[in-house]
């Protein structure tokens, strides 16, 4: 028998969160001027704790102690590996074969004004029809549209 010579792709994971109010889902926009959602990466110490409390903390950092919401279940799982053509992905993770699985979780939001952290310059309640005209994050708006189209 043929033996292969594979190896598995390592990654990081990261939780987003698909905050729906009413008709209109909350998108965050990064330094750069690209849309994504809220969530980030797991860190290292969170292993055995629920995907849940990863993802209240990641949010709670991102969009602010007031801001509250409810946590549905998983819609989506993607993988988001940044383009090399792309200038504003650091060298680092051009280099290095980095990849990050995303899981995407519906949420429903309850009350609360959101405070951005620094690592966003803004927030925007968008419908299906603004999906088109905004500039996302590579991956990102593949995933908002699954969302809306569901």
């Amino acid at each position: 028998m043929l033996q292969e010579n594979r190896e598995h792709q390592t990654f990081h994971v990261g939780l987003k969160a698909f905050i729906a109010n009413g008709e209109k889902l909350l998108i965050l926009q990064d330094p750069e001027g690209f849309w994504e959602l809220p969530g980030g990466r797991t860190e290292k110490q969170e292993i055995y704790k629920p995907l849940e409390q990863i993802l209240l903390r990641e949010t709670k950092e991102e969009l602010g102690d007031q801001f509250e919401y409810k946590v549905n279940s998983i819609f989506h799982a993607w993988i988001r590996k940044p383009d090399p053509n792309d200038h504003h992905t650091s060298q680092v993770y051009r280099d290095n074969d980095f990849c990050i699985f995303l899981i995407g979780i519906l949420c429903e939001y309850k009350k609360g004004g959101i405070t951005l952290s620094p690592e966003h310059m803004d927030f925007r309640w968008i419908a299906k029809e603004e999906v088109e005209n905004l500039e996302f994050e590579n991956t990102y708006k593949e995933a908002v549209l699954r969302y809306f189209e569901s």
